[in-house]
């Protein structure tokens, strides 16, 4: 058995700039007074794309590489950019959301379909692709000043995806797939019943 996997987007060196320039504006909006902050460090940095949320097999691991190749194949390259921060009162997290992103999205969708195509099903697909950057307590009101960062920066260049291990605090990859499509795919169609 391996450790639970999970497909995930990291920022190059350009992203990790922006990123933590990003993450110093929130330290410095955070008030006086509020929930102990807790900053994520830029090599914790990721927007999982799929989360499988189980160990898998060591035979399942072959063929689940395969099917995230075939994904990478048919998703370009894109960018997206920062929409705004949100605080999450269930895990405390403090996310990045991103504008809207078909490209992001048919990402996610893609690792979905690779695992289920892998016989693989996720725990969770991820319909609302986010980065976390930094905690605070759990279950707290609404955290308002979080509408005063500017999140103004350039967009993320997402060229690659990696399938990664949670080891210890960091995130080793297990391997690595560039993004080679050319076209997004279609969406989905459901012919009529009647």
């Amino acid at each position: 058995m391996t450790q639970a996997p999970f497909p995930a987007w990291r920022p190059g060196a350009d992203g990790r700039a922006a990123l933590a320039d990003l993450s110093h504006r929130l330290q410095t909006a955070c008030p006086p007074g509020a929930p102990s902050l807790h900053l994520r460090r830029a090599d914790q940095w990721h927007v999982t794309l799929c989360f499988i949320g189980q160990e898998l097999a060591a035979a399942a691991m072959s063929p689940l590489l395969r099917a995230f190749a075939d994904a990478a194949a048919g998703i370009p390259a894109h960018a997206w950019s920062v929409e705004r921060l949100a605080y999450w009162p269930q895990s405390g997290a403090i996310v990045a959301l991103p504008r809207p992103c078909p490209a992001l999205q048919a990402l996610c969708d893609a690792t979905r379909d690779a695992m289920r195509r892998s016989d693989i099903v996720p725990v969770q697909a991820t319909t609302r692709p986010h980065l976390t950057l930094a905690y605070l307590d759990t279950a707290l009101g609404p955290q308002p000043w979080l509408d005063t960062v500017d999140c103004s920066m350039e967009p993320l260049a997402v060229d690659a995806f990696e399938l990664l291990f949670n080891v210890g605090g960091r995130y080793d990859a297990r391997a690595a797939w560039s993004l080679t499509g050319t076209a997004l795919p279609s969406p989905p169609h459901q012919a009529a019943l009647f």
